[in-house]
């Protein structure tokens, strides 16, 4: 299927930041569960957090245990709009839950005569005269962090695969006027000088002007302000090569974490 020019699209992500492309996200029914022995999260994509719109298919939910055991989500019921997720809280101290990595839709930018186009897959040719600019895959994960009673930190670590947000601040436990330090990882190195977009995402009614951009500094450090109470997302979009023998040259990543400050 092809996709008319990019152009148009580009603008209006830029000029309307939270109601950009499909997003992943997960949100807890509650960050700090303190009388219950199990968790319920929401995970879609969405355009307004947290409002959402489309499931997430075919991702690897996982939930990394305060041991730092990693198992699959026990429960997962899969709807048009979201994925309700269901886990046993067994042990104390903080889990870690995951979309995974899901591998998206592979897409073929092109110009044609000083207009920008573009083709879902690898299997349909590009219009004739169409000059190939740029040929990527989507790769999407979404996280957010549970503490049962006590905090603990092994979850925290990054592992070292694909594009991550590592925690230097416990992301439990926030409260308004917190800053939350963090590294942007990819493959385990600091990405230095990239861009992070930080919404305050509390309801449907949050205004789209109310986010903060970041940069990291030549380690990949930055941090939040979280200037009021309610729900953040923090998100990161990065292009990088994909692994020899891939059907495409750039994996197109997308990450996002969910924070509460109280």
């Amino acid at each position: 299927m092809k996709i008319k020019s990019l152009a148009l699209a580009s603008t209006m992500m830029m000029l309307a930041p939270i109601a950009n492309a499909h997003t992943p996200y997960l949100k807890p029914l509650s960050f700090e569960p303190v009388s219950r022995d199990s968790m319920t999260l929401d995970a879609s994509f969405a355009e307004q957090f947290f409002v959402p719109e489309v499931a997430i298919s075919n991702a690897p939910f996982e939930v990394e245990q305060p041991d730092g055991s990693i198992v699959p989500v026990e429960t997962v019921v899969n709807l048009k709009t979201r994925n309700v997720l269901e886990q046993t809280l067994e042990q104390e101290g903080t889990y870690k839950f995951s979309t995974g990595k899901r591998l998206g839709a592979i897409f073929r930018v092109y110009d044609l005569n000083g207009e920008r186009g573009s083709v879902r897959g690898n299997e349909e040719p590009l219009p004739e005269g169409a000059v190939l600019t740029e040929h990527f895959q989507s790769v999407t994960s979404a996280v957010a962090y549970v503490t049962k009673k006590c905090p603990t930190k092994k979850v925290l670590a990054g592992t070292g695969k694909g594009l991550e947000i590592v925690p230097a601040t416990h992301p439990n436990g926030l409260f308004a006027g917190d800053h939350f330090e963090f590294t942007l990882q990819y493959e385990g190195k600091p990405l230095a000088e990239q861009t992070v977009t930080v919404y305050f995402a509390n309801d449907q009614f949050s205004e789209e002007a109310d986010f903060q951009k970041l940069t990291t500094n030549s380690k990949g450090v930055a941090s939040a302000t979280l200037d009021k109470q309610g729900l953040y997302l923090l998100q990161v979009r990065v292009k990088e090569a994909a692994p020899e023998g891939e059907a495409v040259p750039l994996y197109s990543y997308t990450t996002t974490l969910t924070l509460e400050a109280f």
